[in-house]
């Protein structure tokens, strides 16, 4: 079984509990970039008009769907992190299960400080990742081709322009995420080794 087929099969228990946190950030993401149109629309159309009634109701529903936003927001914040601890969680009784079945012999040749930092930090990561990854990366593309569909609509240059940014800005954060990554891996390092000693 590959790694990420193995690392998808622990939302299997907790497959409402994601879809309602994926759908709740799909909706958050469709509502965020709708979100400038239509104060746009209000600005350019209907304050000009100076229709009284009609601004306050648009006002409201603006309103509305800003606190709709941050209903939305919450689920994905409070039960996203639930379906990431879920997962971490059953993440470790596993590594745990299976660290005891392991002979005498991997434990002389093995430090147990460096396994106890694999078995906490490293899942915690793993844990964050199951939360912010799947929903992170879906939003980050639907956001970038809606908001240049958008932009493209208003002013097709600027949104040009600000398309030609994107492969500078796509190397800036692989490169960077690199070197991000290596960093914790250094510091994890240590942590084990902080570990070891004390033990």
């Amino acid at each position: 079984m590959s790694i990420l087929k193995q690392f998808f099969s622990y939302y299997a228990p907790y497959r409402g509990l994601f879809l309602l946190d994926f759908s709740c950030a799909i909706l958050s993401g469709l509502l965020e970039l709708g979100f400038p149109m239509a104060v746009a629309l209000f600005v350019d159309h209907l304050l000009p008009a100076q229709d009284w009634g009609l601004i306050v109701a648009a006002a409201v529903g603006l309103l509305v769907i800003y606190l709709v936003n941050t209903g939305l927001m919450a689920v994905v914040t409070y039960w996203g992190h639930m379906l990431g601890i879920n997962i971490e969680t059953e993440m470790r009784r596993r590594a745990f299960d299976h660290v005891q079945k392991l002979s005498f012999s991997f434990f002389d040749n093995n430090k147990t400080g460096h396994l106890v930092a694999k078995l906490t930090k490293n899942l915690e990561e793993v844990g964050e990742v199951a939360h912010h990854g799947p929903e992170d990366v879906f939003l980050a593309v639907m956001t970038f081709i809606g908001a240049f569909a958008l932009m493209m609509t208003v002013n097709v240059h600027l949104a040009l322009v600000t398309g030609a940014i994107v492969p500078i800005v796509a190397w800036a954060t692989t490169h960077y995420g690199r070197e991000m990554t290596d960093n914790f891996r250094t510091l994890f390092g240590r942590v084990g080794a902080f570990n070891a000693r004390i033990e």
